[in-house]
């Protein structure tokens, strides 16, 4: 975002009070739409001596044109006031907007009914906030009224690693950030908006368009992409009249242990519910029957197992001999951390011809054989005809597992360690989490835009193995099943919670399965999610 404002200004000649003027509209315009009894209380604007601050002031501008009479709090001598913030502190001035040198204590006096606007800190904040300005923030957070954030809420870095504060990870404090019911961002989402604890601190989102030329930001580029609506929706494969069950994927699920054969069957069921053509478990002959019992619609492929229930290495040859007859294969959930459950894998791994998707106690099998042993297979395998064919979909301790590094390294920077080791391993990376990072072995990453916290319940990524299996059948890339099979798994779950019985603590990954029809309706619709993370306001100035 430094890098777009700088290039606008300098390449284009757009003085950064235009910039400043066309945000602090956007942030009117969100007021307006969220709050329609807005002006009936007193509005607040926190100030600080940045260009966030300068955002403040001008939105006082505004609202004073429109007759209000906000009263802006600044937390530093005016005289510090800079640049652009400077031109906007003579316009509010200008106007007789009540402008005070303030401190923390003058929030007191906020009411319910006001409306607080954290203009504090943007996205210049490299360090954690102490001090006054500490005291500023959890006086913000403290109001006993509406606070509205301005490109962030003060306190959060906009820039990756995060440290526990949402700071970048050199942070020996992480500090206080503003709590606030609604961040108004500028030109595009920042990365942090969408991890924790910067997401939950800000609230729902405006995204607001600042005339950015789309040819400065497409040569800049980005930190990584969001899946939206309108991605999903091109991903989707689309059913014509006359095909049959061949042409929607033949999918081979290997998997089950006892006491974890559940995991296989809600694999096979969310396969089925995204619409695969044909599925088979093959698992342990004397758990063969319980997938029968859960997934009726899924065939059986007994194989041998050893004493104790698990399967030998031996099956890989039926499994393999069936290559033709079936499009992707699944290996994984519920199968075991045992030595012959590990040979098995890598049998697998090292014959299977086509797509393939390693997930759960398949993973802790390549992290047992290690790296330099399965990457030149993994690098091998197509899907689509494209590289990335093998999807891994670790959650954070087997990723940790699998690159042998921390997972607090890894947490730090999702998009950047998903990045790393899906290009070292040449597979599409699925890092699950809140939210899940997908990237392709080229490079490319993108972040989820679905889901909830009741998602974090045993057996839901069985049911995502499922459902990226399915895609992978019906021909999609590894990065393209990934992407819309997080959002499917995401926006499934979303559906189920919005149901007024439903909460996210009650969520079972079955609720999941059975409201996939619904997700996958939506999605060929183009229907916006309903927990759809931003929504868009328009750029008020941009022929001005």
């Amino acid at each position: 975002m430094r890098e777009l404002d700088h290039r606008t200004i300098s390449e284009r000649g757009v003085r950064g009070s235009v910039l400043m003027t066309r945000a602090a509209r956007g942030v009117l315009t969100s007021i307006l739409a969220r709050r329609p009894w807005f002006g009936a209380g007193r509005t607040w604007i926190v100030c600080g001596s940045g260009n966030n601050g300068g955002d403040g002031l001008v939105l006082a501008a505004l609202l004073r044109e429109r007759g209000l009479w906000p009263c802006v709090l600044l937390t530093s001598p005016a005289a510090q006031l800079r640049g652009d913030a400077a031109w906007a502190l003579r316009w509010s001035r200008s106007l007789q907007v009540q402008i005070e040198e303030s401190t923390p204590t003058r929030l007191q006096r906020v009411v319910p009914g006001d409306l607080v606007v954290d203009a504090l800190f943007g996205t210049g904040l490299t360090r954690p906030v102490e001090g006054e300005m500490a005291a500023w923030i959890e006086a913000i957070s403290s109001v006993p009224a509406d606070v509205v954030a301005v490109d962030l809420p003060s306190g959060a870095s906009a820039d990756l690693p995060l440290g526990v504060g949402g700071l970048p990870s050199s942070s020996n404090s992480p500090g206080p950030i503003v709590r606030a019911d609604w961040t108004v961002t500028f030109a595009a989402l920042k990365v942090a908006l969408l991890f924790a604890p910067v997401r939950a601190a800000a609230g729902e989102i405006d995204l607001v368009d600042i005339g950015i030329p789309a040819d400065i930001e497409l040569d800049t580029g980005a930190e990584a992409r969001l899946t939206d609506p309108s991605e999903a929706a091109a991903l989707l494969p689309r059913r014509g009249g006359a095909t049959h069950k061949g042409d929607w994927g033949k999918l081979i699920l290997v998997g089950g242990f006892p006491g974890t054969v559940g995991a296989i069957a809600l694999a096979a069921r969310a396969a089925l519910r995204t619409g695969a053509g044909l599925v088979r478990a093959a698992t342990p002959h004397s758990l063969a029957a319980s997938i029968t019992a859960f997934a009726p619609e899924a065939m059986t492929l007994p194989l041998p197992q050893g004493e104790d229930g698990q399967l030998l290495a031996q099956g890989a040859e039926r499994i393999l001999g069936g290559f033709g007859d079936w499009d992707a294969l699944c290996v994984g959930p519920g199968l075991g951390r045992l030595p012959e459950s590990e040979r098995l894998v890598m049998k697998l791994l090292g014959g299977w011809r086509g797509p393939m998707l390693i997930d759960a106690d398949g993973l802790n099998a390549l992290a047992r054989w290690g790296g330099d042993s399965w990457t030149p297979r993994a690098r091998e395998i197509r899907a689509a005809g494209r590289p990335g064919g093998l999807v891994l979909t670790p959650h954070l301790g087997e990723f940790s597992r699998l690159s042998g590094r921390p997972i607090a390294e890894l947490a730090r920077n999702p998009i950047a360690s998903a990045r790393e080791w899906a290009q070292r391993w040449g597979v599409t990376l699925v890092c699950k989490g809140a939210p899940s990072v997908i990237a392709a072995a080229d490079g490319e990453v993108w972040v989820n835009s679905t889901g909830n916290a009741g998602l974090a319940t045993g057996g839901s990524g069985d049911v995502l193995s499922g459902i990226v299996l399915a895609l992978l059948g019906q021909g999609l890339d590894g990065p393209g099943a990934a992407r819309l099979g997080c959002y499917l798994h995401g926006l499934a779950a979303d559906l189920v919670v919005m149901d007024v019985d439903r909460a996210q603590r009650s969520l079972l990954p079955s609720d999941v399965i059975e409201a996939l029809p619904r997700a996958i309706a939506q999605v060929d619709s183009g229907e916006r999610p309903p927990r759809w993370i931003w929504r868009s306001i328009p750029d008020t100035m941009r022929h001005r």
